[in-house]
């Protein structure tokens, strides 16, 4: 169980792109990362995936959640889903729709609460691909409700968990109940509602200008405008607060409309601002993909399932290393934010290619594990946080409590031996 975490937790850090790549690794600095003296092999490594239970892995998602980040504070949290496509013709799987695609096709599901202020992965849920974000939104926002214990929430949702006005009234309903909750929902464009609102009298738009979508490209303008929005079988008396935002695009092209539900009281022009950073969710998601590799999680049905056309459905696998690609996400924020300020913020991929993936020589004592990187170009940078976890002592439990230490090579020193390993 141990070798078959800490190996996908590392095949994520390094970049692996697939398990079965495990029988070409003949590093000995991944062995001793992956929990051994030598490479494991990708078959005890999958059987420990398929395997795993979903009632553990909620258990360790809940443990290993940064709740810290929103304790006692005022929290934006965006929740979104991930669609990962399946191609098996095997096995029946449920269809969901894909957007990169713009089809409905075999796929599962990874739902995610971000903190996009701290931008943080929180919370995870994988489900088949027949499940939308309307079904899941009431239980992610009551988990971090309950786990987190924010001063002020406020959720925000893409059009997926308001695809009705029933799904729009839960989620305000919700907010009513919970004093310290707020809601903004982007609302969906039906041409009866777009109607509504494109009859708006053109003096309750404000018009404000913002950078254009390049460095020298002019201004565009959008206009905004407050008005209430009644839902369907409900008194004008419900009626819900609508900001709604007209991009107005020069040319032939129709302008944009992009009205959003909220429960705030801010201003117009902050509402969408504040909303308008779900971006950073949406980047995580792409940095997970071109990565972490994000799609190439184990899949959820079961392919044991005695009836392939109604196959099990076995989330532990899925989810599990879903929120490991999280966790490295959040763990390369962490080294980020404490490198120099051209560094904040930085791709894993920039991470690992400068940092991580780096020549080296290992000397394994009875009670250390010294790693000695080569001299590579702005090594300097690490020398603050190599001092600090040197000064932790930290051990390593599956290298019989070791004791690890980092080391750069100096400048002007000449190229040492290859690897050099007692063990």
């Amino acid at each position: 169980m141990r070798r078959g975490l800490l190996t996908s937790v590392f095949a994520i850090l390094i970049g692996m792109e697939r398990i079965f790549h495990l029988d070409q690794m003949e590093d000995r600095g991944f062995a001793f990362l992956s929990g051994g003296r030598r490479c494991p092999s990708r078959h005890p490594v999958g059987g420990w995936r398929r395997h795993v239970t979903w009632y553990e892995v909620d258990r360790f998602c809940r443990r290993t959640s940064p709740w810290q980040w929103i304790r006692g504070k005022d929290a934006l949290v965006s929740f979104d889903e991930h669609t990962i496509p399946r191609w098996t013709h095997k096995f029946s799987v449920p269809k969901g729709f894909v957007t990169t695609r713009n089809k409905y096709m075999r796929c599962e599901k990874l739902y995610y609460g971000y903190d996009v202020l701290h931008d943080r992965y929180l919370s995870v849920r994988g489900t088949p691909g027949k499940v939308e974000l309307r079904d899941v939104s009431l239980r992610m926002i009551e988990e971090v409700l309950t786990r987190g214990g924010p001063r002020h929430f406020h959720a925000l949702f893409d059009a997926g968990a308001g695809k009705s006005d029933a799904d729009v009234r839960a989620l305000f309903d919700l907010a009513e109940r919970t004093p310290h909750l707020d809601v903004t929902v982007r609302a969906c464009r039906y041409p009866s509602r777009v109607k509504i609102w494109k009859a708006l009298p053109a003096e309750e738009f404000v018009a404000y200008e913002e950078d254009g979508a390049c460095e020298k490209a002019p201004p565009k303008e959008i206009r905004l405008a407050q008005t209430r929005t009644t839902l369907k079988d409900e008194s004008d008396s419900q009626a819900v607060r609508t900001i709604v935002c007209r991009e107005v695009v020069a040319g032939p092209k129709k302008d944009r409309w992009h009205p959003l539900y909220t429960t705030t009281q801010d201003e117009p022009l902050e509402v969408l601002q504040t909303f308008r950073t779900r971006q950073h969710h949406e980047q995580g998601y792409r940095v997970g993909v071109h990565d972490e590799h994000l799609n190439a999680v184990p899949c959820g049905y079961d392919k044991e399932s005695p009836d392939r056309r109604r196959p099990r459905f076995h989330r532990g696998p899925l989810q599990m290393i879903g929120w490991l690609a999280a966790l490295v996400y959040n763990a390369a924020g962490d080294l980020a934010a404490k490198l120099p300020e051209r560094y904040h913020g930085a791709h894993v991929s920039t991470l690992r290619r400068t940092f991580f993936n780096l020549p080296g020589k290992l000397y394994l004592t009875p009670n250390t594990l010294i790693v000695q990187f080569d001299r590579f170009g702005g090594q300097e940078t690490l020398i603050p946080v190599i001092d600090s976890l040197n000064h932790k002592s930290h051990c390593l439990p599956w290298l019989d409590d070791r004791r690890l230490v980092l080391s750069l090579t100096p400048a002007g020193r000449a190229r040492a031996d290859p690897v050099l390993c007692h063990c």
